[in-house]
């Protein structure tokens, strides 16, 4: 039975040579901690499973890592700590009331080719039962221009998958959402060629997508795993990949077949003209 493990990032947060000194909540997710279930700031403390990601982004967003930034909706709080975490308490006067980790900085996405940021994903969250499947709790964090930094908006658009909204000034301007104003300095002569490149049509989209792949690649900032809902999820997939390489195999055989095949009729072919210059009878003809 294949078992799907997932790839824990062990790279310290680092942005254009700045290193960024990592926080992490404290302790497991727990029901029923504290004095009635009440959150209470300090004492329902939470341990990650693993250590954030990278940071990957502009050196100058370090100044929101390390800090928090609270909302409170219905009977929950959320905290939303960028590039480390974010946690749900419930505030409602409960035995069992809930607090956990709805997900740990992961990776970044980006727009089609590669040239802006575009979400924060926060994965490994705490457990949670969805169509009698235990899964992982995880977090899309979208980055909106605003006035001050806060958390506009949580929303669970799916069982244990949250989109939760904060906005800042620092979103406001390009200069943070560009890749290439994160990337290394060695890195960013590799970045402006192959946009030259494309712009003179010297790559393809696809071939800028490649070229750009591979810088952030290099410096740690693509997400190179896959991500699965479940364990049946990810087999399914790992079966369908063993199909498809039998079946590549065997294309690829017959295909060397024919290949072989046609090598020796062209040999046969100019053995035959020769043996008909030179007089003699081929056997076929006898």
């Amino acid at each position: 039975m294949l078992t799907c493990a997932v790839l824990i990032l062990l790279i310290s947060s680092q942005s254009n040579g700045v290193k960024v000194d990592v926080k992490v909540v404290d302790s497991h997710s727990q029901i029923g901690q504290g004095q009635s279930g009440l959150y209470r700031p300090g004492a329902n403390k939470l341990t990650a499973s693993r250590d954030p990601g990278p940071l990957c982004a502009h050196s100058d967003l370090a100044q929101i890592v390390g800090k928090c930034y609270d909302i409170e909706v219905s009977e929950y709080k959320y905290a939303v700590c960028p590039f480390h975490n974010i946690t749900q308490h419930e505030v409602a006067l409960k035995w069992n009331a809930y607090h956990g980790i709805l997900g740990i900085w992961s990776h970044w996405s980006y727009d089609n080719l590669y040239s802006k940021f575009a979400h924060g994903h926060y994965t490994d969250g705490d457990t949670c039962t969805k169509n009698d499947k235990t899964i992982l709790r995880t977090a899309l964090l979208h980055h909106t221009c605003g006035k001050r930094t806060r958390v506009v908006s949580v929303g669970e658009p799916d069982t244990c998958a949250y989109n939760i909204t904060l906005e800042s000034p620092l979103f406001c301007h390009s200069v943070f959402s560009d890749v290439y104003n994160a990337l290394p300095e060695n890195e960013r002569k590799e970045f402006a060629m192959s946009t030259l490149e494309f712009k003179h049509n010297v790559l393809t989209d696809e071939g800028l997508k490649v070229e750009r792949r591979k810088i952030l690649d290099r410096i740690g900032c693509l997400n190179m795993k896959k991500e699965f809902k479940d364990i049946e999820e990810c087999e399914k997939e790992y079966n369908d990949l063993i199909k498809e390489h039998k079946d590549l195999d065997e294309k690829c055989s017959s295909e060397a077949d024919e290949n072989k095949y046609d090598e020796l009729q062209n040999k046969y072919d100019e053995l035959k003209r020769v043996v008909a210059e030179s007089g003699l009878v081929f056997p076929d003809d006898l």
